[in-house]
């Protein structure tokens, strides 16, 4: 295991297929001159153009790794995603390039002049050399779940390709077949274009937000589900920043329990998701209660409630003839579908029968409480009332 940082890894692989770039380029060029191979020279040009494309990484790669700022709350993983779909317009550039060039030496096949066999071997060299360095960047690239890094592995592969096309050509043209090389470059282009197509077509899904597949989204609330006391998922929402999802979901609790209890689930939750799933970055939970009555579609269900502090005071107002305001220790509210549940809690006050029938009773022209629950502090009686 690597003890380098994400930032760190991406920097030192794009080095090393930049170096591996640089030197293959330059002796392809040199090579094509010396044994007189245009589709030499022209992939040489083909691996400078990786060299720059490095660069690009290198710069794009420093900026996405950054932490959040005030600026960039959710991170800077988006420059990445940009940076994605300019590569795939630099596949699409050299797809092109290589068709128009192809184009005209078509044209005239009877003036390309044989290459030398000198030419086999620096094409050899350069298909190892880049299938090597494919390889080595998108092991990187999945372990970092980067998709700039796996454009530019793309890029690589795409470079022993065209190299693989000038082996097919050199070794067709001493057999007298100059116009396969020509072949083999058009096929090479097309399948850059293609590679160019996914990774901005995967880019532009980033950038709107589009959500993760469905089944994805099942392996998520099934991670969730295994927590005891989450009863279940309302909702799951996702999107994709810099390669890793940023996740919205809302979680089913016993609707009693206490704020903070609700609150230690979903951090239950969101940890379990970001140990579970290597490529999600943040989880943001929303706890919502669950009913266990079965009260059916009454129009109960869609009231909207007053305000805890509007409703703590109308229930005051009509306990001031049964309760002394020093015998009340709290009240707490329960907000259900089919209404509010009120627990009044007493300090001294006995917990009777009788008391708790009173207190419903003075209730019953507050529309929205449904049910009372009455408890003694210190001798921890409770009594139970619902509406008369």
């Amino acid at each position: 295991m690597s003890n380098l940082t994400p930032k760190q890894e991406a920097t030192r692989v794009t080095l090393i297929g930049m170096a591996l770039d640089l030197v293959l380029g330059f002796a392809k060029i040199i090579g094509g001159i010396l044994f007189n191979s245009f589709a030499l020279i022209t992939d040489g040009i083909h691996s400078l153009t990786d060299a720059a494309t490095d660069i690009f990484v290198l710069i794009v790669a420093r900026i996405s790794h950054q932490e959040p700022d005030e600026e960039h709350q959710y991170g800077h993983g988006r420059f990445e995603t940009l940076g994605t779909i300019a590569m795939g317009i630099v596949f699409f550039t050299t797809a092109g390039i290589i068709l128009y060039d192809s184009y005209y030496r078509l044209q005239d096949v009877e003036a390309i002049p044989v290459p030398a066999l000198g030419g086999l071997l620096i094409a050899a060299i350069s298909i190892v050399g880049k299938e090597w360095i494919y390889q080595f960047t998108m092991r990187i690239a999945k372990r970092l779940n980067s998709s700039l890094l796996k454009a530019n592995a793309w890029h690589s592969r795409s470079d022993a390709i065209s190299s693989i096309a000038v082996l097919i050509g050199l070794i067709a043209a001493q057999q007298g077949y100059a116009w396969m090389d020509i072949v083999a470059a058009i096929v090479v282009a097309l399948i850059i274009a293609k590679v160019g197509w996914e990774l901005c077509a995967d880019a532009l899904s980033e950038l709107v937000d589009t959500a993760v597949p469905d089944h994805r989204k099942a392996e998520f609330e099934a991670c969730v589900l295994e927590i005891d006391d989450i009863l279940g998922v309302t909702n799951l929402r996702s999107r994709v920043s810099g390669g890793k999802i940023i996740l919205e979901i809302r979680l089913k609790v016993d609707p009693r329990i206490s704020v903070s209890e609700g609150h230690q689930l979903g951090e239950m939750a969101s940890k379990s998701l970001i140990a579970e799933f290597s490529d999600i970055a943040e989880v943001i939970p929303h706890i919502d209660p669950i009913e266990h009555t079965n009260f059916g579609n009454h129009p109960e269900h869609h009231m909207e409630f007053p305000s805890r502090s509007k409703i703590i005071q109308s229930v005051r107002d009509h306990w001031e003839k049964l309760l002394d305001e020093r015998d009340v220790d709290k009240i707490d509210l329960h907000y259900l579908d089919h209404g509010v549940e009120v627990d009044l809690i007493l300090n001294q006050v006995e917990v009777s029968e009788d008391l708790g029938l009173k207190l419903r009773a003075a209730l019953d022209d507050i529309s929205y409480v449904s049910f009372l629950r009455i408890y003694n502090k210190v001798s921890e009686t409770r009594l139970d009332s619902t509406r008369s």
